[in-house]
C-alpha cells in the first residue's frame, strides 16, 4: 500500500487556485467525453445501425438494456473498488475498457458483436467516468458540495451538447460513417486514459489541504459537562459504513426516488433521437433537439447546486423531479419541432436541477470514507429501471408504431420519484459509529 503525499499545500495550487477546483475541472472534462458518444450519443448510434443494419428497435435497445443489467449486477462492486484501489486507478482501467469496446463496436457485423461490444463499453464509463469523479469530488468539498458537484456535473450536459451533434455528423455514410466514427472515439479513450488520471489527487489531507481550501481547524471543544459532540457540528460531518448506511431509510428512498428518475431519462437517451426522426425530422436536427435539452440541463444544473446548497436537498430534488415528471409526459404529445423544443425546455430544467443533488445528497448524508461504495450499491436498482424502461418503450412502439402510451405509463411512474426524496431525511448519526475502525485507504 502506497504512502500518503505529504508535499506542502502550495504543490497542489497554480496561481493560488485551490485544487479542488481544478478537480472539478477535470471531472466536467472525463464526464463530457463519457457523455457525448456514450450516454447521449445512444439515440444516435441506434437510428445510425437502423438505418444500415435494419435491425428493430427492440432488438438495438437490446444492447443499452443488458448493459443496465451488467452495471446492476457489478454497480456495488464497482463502488467498492473504487473505495479499495482508488478513482485514480480506476478511472484508467475504466477508459482503457471503453476504450477496446468502442474499437470492438466499429468492426460490428452481427447483433451479438454490437451486445458484447456495448456491454465493454458501458463497464468501462462506469468504472472510470463518473462515480470514481464525483467520490473525488466528494472528498474535496462539504460546504460548497451541491455548487463543486453541480459544476463538475456539466461535462455530461456539455458532452450532449456539443458532441451529439457533432456525432450525428460524423456517422453519416456520406461523412465517416458510423464504423469509422467508433473506431476513432476508441482511439481517443485508450489514448485519455493514462494522462487525465494521473492528474487526480484523491484526497486533500494528503497534500497539506482542507476540504473547500479551508485552513486546518482546531478540534471542536467538549461542551460544558463533558457531553458528546453532535455529529453536525464537526467539519467533516457523518461517517457511515456501507452497512450502516444501508441500514437507514433515507438511503432506500434516495435509492428508488433516484431509480424512478433515471430510468426517465434512460429512456429519452435511447428513444428521443429515433422518435424525432419518426416524426419527420432529419437526424441532424433530432440531434439539435437533444443539444437544447442539454444546454438547459446544463443551465439547471448549476440553479439545482445553488438551491442544494441553501435548502434541504431532499425538498429541492421533490421540486426538480415533478418538473421533469411534467417535461416526460409532454413528450407523448410531440408531432412537431416547436413542441419537441418546449418538451426539451421543461423536461432539462427538471432534470439539470435534480443532477447534482442526488449526488451531493448522498455525501451530507452519509459521509465520505465509503461514499463510492455506498453509491455502488444504490445503484444497483437503479441500473435495473433503466433496464427495464428503454425496453418496454421499444416492445410498446415496435407492437403499436408510437410511443404514446409508454411514455404516459412511465411518466407516471416516474412522478412517484419526489415522493421518494420528499420522505428521504437525514438519518440520525450516532456517536458510537466512530468508534468502529477505520479502514486504511492509499491515495
Amino acid at each position: 500500500m502506497t504512502q500518503p503525499d505529504t508535499k506542502p499545500s502550495a504543490a497542489t495550487r497554480v496561481l493560488g487556485l485551490f485544487y479542488g477546483w481544478k478537480l472539478v475541472g477535470l471531472t466536467l472534462l472525463v464526464t463530457a467525453l463519457a457523455g457525448g458518444p456514450v450516454w447521449n450519443g445512444v439515440g444516435v448510434w441506434v437510428k445510425a445501425l437502423e438505418m444500415h443494419f435494419g435491425w428493430s428497435r427492440t432488438q438495438l435497445t437490446g444492447a443499452f438494456s443488458m448493459a443496465q443489467l451488467e452495471g446492476s449486477l457489478i454497480g456495488p462492486l464497482m463502488g467498492y473498488l473504487i473505495d479499495k484501489l482508488g478513482p485514480r486507478r480506476m478511472v484508467f482501467i475504466g477508459f482503457s475498457i471503453t476504450g477496446l469496446g468502442f474499437i470492438l463496436f466499429s468492426q460490428t457485423t452481427h447483433i451479438v458483436t454490437f451486445y458484447v461490444s456495448y456491454a465493454f463499453i458501458m463497464l468501462g464509463t462506469a468504472a472510470g467516468t463518473w462515480l470514481p469523479m464525483m467520490t473525488v469530488i466528494n472528498r474535496w468539498f462539504n460546504r460548497m458540495k451541491g455548487r463543486a458537484m453541480a459544476v463538475a456535473g456539466e461535462g455530461s450536459f456539455l458532452g450532449g451538447l456539443l458532441l451529439v451533434p457533432a456525432l450525428a455528423w460524423a456517422v453519416n455514410p456520406a461523412q465517416h460513417g458510423w464504423s469509422a466514427t467508433a473506431m476513432w472515439i476508441g482511439i481517443v479513450f485508450l489514448a485519455a486514459g493514462w494522462p487525465l488520471s494521473r492528474l487526480i489527487r484523491e484526497r486533500p489531507e494528503n497534500y497539506g489541504e482542507r476540504p473547500d481550501g479551508a485552513l486546518p481547524s482546531k478540534a471542536p471543544e467538549l461542551p460544558e459537562g463533558g457531553a458528546s459532540i453532535d455529529s453536525d457540528s464537526l467539519d467533516d460531518g457523518p461517517e457511515f459504513t456501507a452497512r450502516q448506511a444501508i441500514r437507514t431509510s433515507a438511503f432506500w428512498f434516495i435509492t428508488f426516488g433516484h431509480a424512478l428518475s433515471s430510468m426517465l431519462i434512460a429512456t429519452l437517451t435511447v428513444h428521443m433521437v429515433p422518435m424525432l426522426t419518426d416524426q419527420g425530422l432529419s437526424l441532424q436536427t433530432a440531434a439539435y433537439v437533444w443539444s437544447v435539452l442539454m444546454a438547459v440541463g446544463a443551465v439547471f444544473q448549476l440553479i439545482g447546486g445553488y438551491v442544494g446548497d441553501r435548502v434541504p436537498k431532499n425538498l429541492a430534488l421533490f421540486g426538480f423531479t415533478a418538473l421533469q415528471a411534467v417535461g416526460f409526459l409532454m413528450a407523448a404529445f410531440v408531432d412537431n419541432l416547436t413542441m419537441a423544443v418546449l418538451f426539451a425546455v421543461v423536461y432539462g430544467a427538471g432534470f439539470g436541477g435534480r443532477v447534482p443533488l442526488t449526488t451531493a445528497i448522498r455525501g451530507d448524508y452519509f459521509g465520505k470514507g465509503a461514499y463510492a461504495t455506498i453509491t455502488g450499491i444504490s445503484m444497483a436498482p437503479l441500473y435495473m429501471f433503466m433496464l427495464v424502461a428503454p425496453l418496454f418503450a421499444a416492445a410498446m412502439f415496435d407492437a403499436r408504431g408510437n410511443y404514446t402510451l409508454a411514455f404516459f405509463i412511465l411518466g407516471g411512474i416516474g412522478s412517484l420519484s419526489g415522493v421518494f426524496f420528499l420522505f428521504a431525511k437525514k438519518p440520525q448519526f450516532s456517536p458510537s459509529y466512530r468508534q468502529a475502525p477505520t479502514e486504511s485507504r492509499q491515495d
